[in-house]
């Protein structure tokens, strides 16, 4: 079939810091055959519908990373089980987070297509699960696979978009996948909020069956079945069990889990010197340890095992880079998301839903923070990495003014100027990882790689959240007990609505406590933004990449 009749046209590929044109017959030599790595790129409606799927699956499984927040009450009243509330957020990040590389591993032996369907019923089958749960127990154990099927879909979505069009497309790519990632967490406290006033909390979770489902029956129908390479003559790999990483797979899942727990005590108990917080990470830092050994280990070119988490990435000063600033970029995005908030329901006393309305100045300036990045790099217009270092420094300077906000003024108004400022440099901040990643990683990890960079950006958010909730909550403790008594502040730690049962004269200065614990949070949240500015440097080269 010609090129001018077919669906598809072929595409160059990008390795290291050069495009290889496949017409000089160049080879791409895998770990397991030496087949050409040519790509068929799908063109015409074909290409929108499925960036149009892909993308709504990116949505909904960020969506419900934060859609939690201001529905999270309304969960346990019902369940009557306040105790495991946390464990509902925790359930979802720990297996979304430990499974984004495993998955990404699985769609390199099976194919994308296969792989991104089966992440996606998962995801989907235990929503409906959550929003089916009697008991609270029930309900932790279906987040516990719904965010498994999630870190799939995120994961295997993110690669289908680079290989869906052209390199030339990557801005329009980057738009896509990373603003709809954003705009899921963005959107998540409001349509929480909007739920759990207007009906019940079950529809948090019921909201992806349907949409699951769409959008798994158009990539079943549309995308084809040896995605990206169809119409190819190339060899299909078969799924060698000795190849895939058990031990890393474990490893990763079991660190970040006793990690997590760990700092979700804190969070809870509101100090760190408890046991089940000191245990918990203390096992985690050595199970860390022993994960890097092993995938040092299978690094190695006798090895047949092809690790999670390859060891030439702790080799490569500008991955290190990429990841460490996805880090901090989440340490910054959704202990935003989660804090401001509460902020404005403690220290002003707004509803859920009014809360979530003054959060929207800083979570709809992500997703134009991804487009204008997009926008200004492409047509090799502005080196990514300079816009890169200016979102980094917009997030320095708008956390700078945030936590020295007034606390005898809790409803102040120059702080949704400062949230766009913030809001503004965190999109841009992820707009630039999604970006640069084809451009930094190898062919052979650019599925990895991709999955690696939003799994240290989620593993930053749990650790950042975990701290700023033990450090804040436990000094706001500590100022109330001088004009509180004991009864009165752990109601308020189990309702802060219960701050409007409080005598009027209490009430400012306990609300004004909460804007100088929430300062308190924020100066922490700074030290994390100034961090990314020096991650900008380990990408930092002579000659800059520039995206065409």
């Amino acid at each position: 079939m010609s090129s001018s009749k077919s669906s598809t046209k072929t595409g160059s590929n990008f390795v290291g810091e050069e495009w290889i044109n496949r017409s000089r017959e160049e080879k791409y030599i895998s770990l397991q055959d030496h087949d050409r790595d040519e790509y068929n790129y799908i063109t015409g409606w074909k290409s929108h519908v499925i960036m149009a799927a892909l993308g709504l699956a990116l949505f909904l499984v960020n969506l419900e990373l934060t859609i939690i927040g201001t529905a999270l009450v309304s969960i346990t009243n019902d369940l009557n089980d306040f105790v495991r509330a946390s464990w509902v957020v925790t359930a979802y990040l720990i297996t979304y987070t430990s499974g984004l590389v495993i998955w990404a591993k699985v769609s390199d032996h099976i194919g994308r297509k296969s792989t991104y369907i089966a992440s996606l019923i998962t995801f989907s089958a235990f929503a409906g699960g959550c929003g089916a749960s009697q008991t609270m127990v029930q309900l932790i154990i279906c987040r516990a696979f719904q965010g498994l099927g999630a870190g799939g879909v995120y994961a295997v979505a993110v690669v289908m978009l680079y290989e869906l069009k052209p390199p030339n497309k990557l801005p329009q790519i980057t738009a896509v996948s990373a603003g709809a990632a954003a705009l899921g967490n963005a959107l998540g406290p409001i349509f929480g909020g909007l739920i759990s006033q207007g009906s019940t909390w079950r529809w948090v979770f019921l909201l992806n069956v349907p949409s699951g489902a769409i959008a798994a029956i158009v990539v079943f129908f549309v995308v084809p079945n040896n995605y990206p390479y169809q119409g190819l003559q190339r060899q299909k790999q078969r799924l060698n069990l000795k190849t895939i990483d058990f031990t890393g797979a474990f490893l990763m899942l079991t660190a970040l889990a006793l990690l997590i727990s760990g700092l979700e005590q804190a969070a809870s108990l509101l100090y760190w010197t408890s046991a089940t917080v000191i245990v918990p990470i203390c096992v985690s830092a050595i199970v860390w340890v022993a994960f890097f050994i092993s995938q040092w280990y299978f690094t190695r070119p006798q090895s047949l095992v092809e690790p999670v988490f390859p060891w030439r990435f702790c080799q490569n000063r500008e991955i290190i880079g990429l990841l460490v600033n996805s880090f901090m970029t989440g340490s910054v995005s959704i202990t935003c998301i989660i804090q401001l908030p509460i902020r404005y329901q403690t220290s002003v006393g707004d509803s859920p839903l009014e809360a979530g309305v003054k959060l929207l100045p800083f979570v709809l300036c992500g997703p134009l923070g991804v487009t204008l990045t997009a926008m200004i790099s492409k047509n090799r217009r502005i080196p990514p990495l300079y816009v890169g270092l200016a979102g980094s420094i917009f997030q320095m300077l708008g956390l700078i003014f945030i936590s020295e906000g007034p606390p005898n003024n809790p409803n102040w108004t120059p702080l949704y100027g400062l949230e766009v400022l913030t809001g503004m440099g965190m999109g841009i901040s992820i707009g630039i990882v999604t970006l640069l990643t084809p451009y930094i990683a190898e062919k052979r990890d650019l599925a990895v790689a991709s999955a690696a960079g939003t799994q240290f950006r989620f593993l930053g958010s749990s650790f950042v959240v975990s701290i700023t909730t033990a450090v804040g909550n436990g000094w706001i403790k500590d100022q109330l007990s001088s004009s509180l008594t004991s009864s009165q502040i752990d109601r308020i730690f189990e309702s802060t609505a219960s701050i409007n049962d409080l005598p009027e004269q209490l009430q400012p200065t306990v609300r004004s406590t909460f804007v100088r614990g929430f300062n308190l949070q924020m100066h922490i949240v700074l030290g994390f933004a100034v961090a990314s500015v020096f991650s900008i440097a380990l990408m930092w080269r002579r000659k800059q990449i520039r995206v065409d």
